[in-house]
C-alpha cells in the first residue's frame, strides 16, 4: 500500500523559481515473525491483508527535490482507524515528534496529552494513553537541497 503526498513551501512571488519542494511517499508494511537459522527474526511483508493483532510499520520517506533549503518542515500523519500507536515507536531523526488526540487539531509531547471527559456531569480531564492518539507530527529542523531522510511508527490493528 503506497501513498503520495507532496509538502510545498509557501514562497513571496518575487522567489517563484526558487523554492523547497519535500516529497513524501508512505508505505505500510505488516510484521511478521519467521525462523532463519533456528531463530525467530522480524521480515515486513506488503500489508495486503491484516488481521486483528497485526503489527503495522508506516514509513515516510521524504526529500527535498527543490532548489533551496527546507526549513521547519511539518509532517502529520494520523493513526489508521481501528489501530492504536506501539508505545515508543514513532522514530524521526532530527526531528521533533509530537501527537494528537483531537484528529490532528493539535499536538504536544505524550506527557501533556489530555482528553475530556464527563462523569456524572462533571466535565474532567484525563491523561490520554497510546491508544487514544490519533495522528503524529514530526517537526524537522530542516532538509537540505537533495537531502532525504525517514520518519516511522507502528500501529496494532485492534
Amino acid at each position: 500500500m503506497k501513498y503520495f503526498l507532496t509538502l510545498a513551501m509557501m514562497v513571496l512571488p518575487a522567489y517563484a523559481m526558487a523554492a523547497p519542494n519535500v516529497k513524501i511517499e508512505i508505505t505500510a508494511e505488516k510484521v511478521v515473525m519467521v525462523e532463519e537459522d533456528g531463530k525467530k527474526v522480524e521480515k515486513r511483508v506488503v500489508a495486503s491483508e491484516v488481521l486483528p493483532g497485526d503489527v503495522l510499520v508506516y514509513t515516510l520517506a521524504f526529500k527535498n527535490v527543490g532548489d533551496e533549503l527546507a526549513r521547519n518542515i511539518k509532517v502529520d500523519n494520523p493513526i489508521p482507524k481501528d489501530t492504536a500507536y506501539v508505545v515508543d515507536s514513532a522514530y524521526g531523526p532530527g526531528s521533533k515528534i509530537t501527537f494528537s488526540v483531537d484528529g490532528g487539531k493539535t499536538f504536544n509531547s505524550p506527557s501533556l496529552l489530555r482528553y475530556e471527559v464527563e462523569v456524572k456531569g462533571e466535565v474532567q480531564q484525563r491523561k490520554a494513553s497510546p491508544e487514544e492518539y490519533t495522528g503524529i507530527r514530526w517537526t524537522i529542523e530542516e532538509v537540505g537541497v537533495g537531502k532525504s531522510g525517514v520518519a516511522s511508527f507502528r500501529v496494532r490493528v485492534k
